[in-house]
């Protein structure tokens, strides 16, 4: 299933805007935020946002990647172009487009290699993944991948193929697609910049494979022993054990597990997935849910990679398409309000505050449906 984005009337240029409080006064940290024509920075202490910038731009930069100490790639979830910006943090202030290019259509994801020289998005529109040469602050297309699999049985949801994530593994060789149209995990190998299809792996049928993450992770992990997805169609998480054998890395399924602590509600979507930095506890977030508010679950994560399910987080909003980890706390971006960008604080054992310690209205950005986060991170 797909979430509407929708199309923001904007001018061909991309317009700048600050917050009328434009440094980062609050000795906290800043959070980037980005939605359908808008990318926002707020400022963060621990209990509330101060937004510093809403820039307006152009197309559904409904993902974008952070380089330190301010380059900003973006998607064009409703288009084909590929962007990269200047974001100076300190103003902070958003650049005109500094470099562009035009790839696949509807990309609503990018990864890097280890050293940021490559850049993979997936084209969930075109069904395809794109892999670019970024060095030099331009792109230069490497390669374009098809998706050719065998489409799932669900209608419309998967009626094409349709890559929604790449997921670069600890050894950095090889990268491994989620889509959710052909219920396929595809392997990328990497080795000696060719870029080639290695054996993929078959989920079940109508998973929708959504986004994952590998276990462990860390700097000085160098290779998986596991990898998890959640899968949007069924509202399972999937474990799978990794092994890396010269025909490339294969993953074996081992334990299936609803993303939900008791009954699935009809019609619900899974949406993102992270692994703590201790490799103790994993997060999904459910949408679609028919409540007042949709949530995050929280799983045990054993040293086998077992997982149990523990407890379920309203998130204060409906359609938490994206969340992510930062320093003590869990950001979630709702895509529909009454709160669109959310903060939680991670107690020792990884559960969630039950209240939010921040939070931004959907007013904040626009107040339209679907316009709250489609992303949202701690940079600082």
């Amino acid at each position: 299933m797909k979430i509407p984005v929708k199309p923001m009337a904007v001018g061909a240029a991309t317009l700048r805007s600050r917050a009328p409080c434009p440094n980062n006064t609050t000795g906290g940290s800043q959070v980037l935020m980005a939605t359908t024509g808008q990318i926002h920075i707020a400022d963060f202490d621990g209990s509330s946002f101060t937004t510093t910038m809403n820039a307006t731009v152009t197309g559904a930069p409904t993902w974008v990647e952070f380089v330190q100490p301010n380059k900003l790639y973006a998607v064009n979830e409703n288009g084909d172009d590929l962007r990269l910006f200047n974001l100076d943090l300190s103003g902070p202030e958003l650049s005109e487009p500094v470099a562009t290019a035009t790839g696949s259509s509807g990309v609503v994801h990018l990864e890097f290699n280890k050293d940021k020289t490559r850049l993979v998005g997936s084209g969930y529109g075109a069904g395809t993944v794109d892999v670019w040469n970024i060095e030099n602050d331009q792109f230069t297309l490497i390669k374009t991948i098809e998706s050719t699999g065998e489409l799932g049985p669900v209608d419309p949801n998967q009626a094409a193929p349709h890559p929604h994530q790449s997921v670069n593994d600890p050894s950095g060789r090889y990268f491994v697609v989620n889509d959710l149209g052909t219920d396929e995990i595809l392997v990328i190998d990497s080795a000696d910049d060719a870029w080639e299809l290695r054996t993929p792996t078959k989920t079940a049928a109508g998973c929708g494979p959504r986004h994952g993450v590998f276990y462990p992770s860390g700097a000085d992990v160098t290779e998986a022993t596991h990898y998890m997805i959640i899968c949007e169609i069924s509202n399972d998480v999937v474990v799978y054990s990794v092994s890396y054998e010269d025909a490339g890395l294969t993953l074996t399924e081992t334990q299936t597990i609803s993303s939900f602590v008791g009954t699935k509600p009809q019609g619900a979507a899974g949406g993102e997935i992270a692994l703590s930095d201790d490799n103790t506890v994993l997060y999904v977030s459910n949408r679609l849910t028919g409540g007042d508010s949709d949530n995050i679950t929280r799983f045990q994560v054993a040293q086998d990679g077992s997982l149990t399910a523990l407890d379920e987080t309203p998130t204060g909003g409906l359609l938490p398409r994206m969340f992510s980890l930062g320093t003590g706390h869990l950001f979630v971006g709702n895509q529909n309000g009454p709160d669109a960008a959310v903060a939680f604080a991670l107690s020792e054992d990884g559960s969630l505050s039950q209240e939010a310690v921040a939070s931004l209205p959907l007013a904040d950005f626009g107040g339209a449906e679907f316009f709250g986060p489609a992303y949202i991170k701690q940079l600082n």
